[in-house]
């Protein structure tokens, strides 16, 4: 997140391009465009079922209507159904209603670099702005991720489909200034979280020769993990649907227009807004986005501080000498400006899926006027020129000719961008929207339930792989907590409170709208 903040008020950045990022950030991210936008390496399989599922006729109503259908609606629609009482769910025919405006999963995390990696690179940062006790609370929560994600996937038996390993980080830096300062990180994260820490190392030269990085100054190791992200996903959902044919519903295609309040004359059935739709209006009780970097489409109280950033990834052919690594690293590789990100796909998978392809993303600080074309933009329908340039050269300078050997006659197989939602304070955004509560006190003493509410778990920042998934756990909950179903205390213990949703936050955290007040802001 810092670097975003680096960049917007750097002195080298134009007044009129700062003022040009800003205007885009406060924009209107508007809905995903299903027609114009590049291809993902990811979604060349789409899965039989899901990819363009879609009930015969919109169902009325819902209990929750979840819109959005990457991780973290996965692990929203999971916390939800696997830990709700059937009993206990209204009359209402269709419980949870998933709704997309594209095919399934074919956003963020459609797109994304398939990492489940923390390096603990900001915990210093995080220290510094909460205090110790709060810094810890995060880093555990990030690198809680590792193993919750591979134990959903065993659990669901989607480990092997969805090529979800545990692989050894290699953050690499290639500067001395920049590799002392990655050394003084990881000495002030070991320092404090000792028992966290302790498969952290740091390798100085001579390095490790099967690293096959001559030319790096020094490497960072830890423990990550490594999956298709699309796959992880779908698999989810295709178990959720299989357990719950009657409950959930998948709504692709079908994206949310507009959100209006029921008024009290007309509520039905405990029911509290209507969720509207080219195919049809929905009525029902909470309403959950999972739009990340589109979110302030529909929530524009959050624009400025939820905010689209574009991304670019490539999946690319290995040189004639390369390893196979896929089963055993994945890669940060640090500059002086920017970073990259690579995980290498497992070689002849036994699936058809994969055979060694380096997937590899970033090149955004190489971007035209050095990423700040990038800032605010929504959509995913081109690739940067100058990003383009830097991502299909970068694998042979990184690993040298002799470790690269010849390059593939057809070495870049696809190359596409996709859209990250970035937070103003560099936190997820996860809870009850403030101002779209409907409950009252008369209400539940009345009733005895409390009416329905807009939800929302967005902002990762580019790092929603060791963020969504527990967000969305922890914002199902909330509203299994909201419905006086789980009256345990301490149930969200685990969660950070830094990251729920509060007025005060939004009002503190949005980014200034003109350029005049942006040093008074941050």
């Amino acid at each position: 997140m810092a670097f975003v903040q680096q960049l917007l008020f750097s002195p080298s950045l134009s007044d009129s391009d700062r003022q040009g990022a800003l205007d885009r950030i406060h924009a209107d991210p508007g809905i995903p465009n299903p027609v114009c936008t590049t291809s993902s390496f990811w979604l060349k399989n789409p899965h039989p079922t899901l990819s363009k599922a879609q009930s015969k006729s919109l169902p009325e109503q819902a209990e929750i209507v979840v819109i959005g259908s990457g991780i973290t609606a996965a692990s929203v629609a999971h916390t939800l159904l696997v830990n709700k009482n059937p009993e206990d769910f209204s009359s209402i025919a269709k419980k949870v209603v998933i709704l997309e405006a594209r095919d399934f999963c074919s956003g963020a995390t459609g797109r994304n670099g398939g990492h489940v990696l923390e390096t603990a690179d900001d915990y210093m940062e995080l220290e510094e702005t909460f205090g110790p006790d709060t810094a810890k609370s995060i880093m555990k929560f990030r690198l809680s991720h590792l193993q919750t994600i591979l134990g959903v996937a065993d659990k669901l038996g989607i480990a092997e489909s969805s090529q979800a390993r545990k692989v050894q980080f290699l953050s690499v830096y290639f500067e001395e200034e920049t590799w002392a300062a990655a050394k003084e990180r990881l000495k002030r994260f070991k320092d404090a979280m000792p028992e966290d820490s302790k498969d952290w190392v740091i390798h100085e030269k001579p390095l490790p020769k099967n690293f096959k990085l001559e030319s790096a100054t020094g490497v960072i190791s830890g423990p990550a993990a490594a999956l298709w992200p699309y796959r992880f996903v779908t698999g989810v959902f295709d178990s959720l649907t299989q357990q719950f044919p009657n409950t959930l519903s998948i709504e692709t295609n079908t994206p949310v227009t507009g959100i209006t309040k029921l008024s009290s004359s007309t509520e039905a059935a405990n029911l509290s807004f209507t969720v509207e739709t080219p195919r049809g209006a929905i009525k029902c009780r909470h309403v959950i986005h999972c739009t990340n970097g589109h979110v302030g489409h529909l929530v524009p109280q959050l624009k400025g501080c939820i905010y689209p950033v574009r991304g670019q990834m490539s999946a690319q052919n290995p040189g004639e000498a390369f390893p196979a690594y896929g089963q055993k690293h994945s890669w940060l590789m640090n500059y002086d400006t920017g970073f990259d990100y690579l995980t290498q796909l497992p070689q002849n998978d036994g699936l058809g899926l994969s055979n060694g392809e380096m997937m590899l993303g970033g090149g955004f600080a190489q971007g035209r006027k050095s990423g700040i074309a990038d800032l605010g933009i929504p959509t995913d329908d081109e690739l940067s020129l100058d990003c383009n340039i830097h991502l299909r050269g970068a694998l042979p300078a990184i690993f040298g000719n002799q470790n690269w050997g010849k390059i593939h006659p057809d070495p870049v197989k696809a190359m596409w961008t996709g859209t990250m939602g970035f937070s103003a304070d560099g936190l997820p955004w996860v809870g009850k929207l403030p101002f779209s509560d409907t409950s009252s006190s008369k209400d539940e003493d009345k009733e005895g339930l409390t009416k329905g509410a807009q939800w929302i778990s967005a902002g990762y920042s580019g790092d929603g792989m060791v963020q969504a998934w527990l967000c969305g756990q922890a914002l199902g909950t909330m509203i299994l907590q909201n419905d006086t179903e789980i009256k345990a205390e301490g149930i969200l213990d685990w969660f950070p409170e830094q990251m729920r949703v509060t007025e005060q936050r939004i009002s503190k955290s949005m980014l200034p709208r003109h350029l005049t007040l942006a040093p008074n802001k941050l």
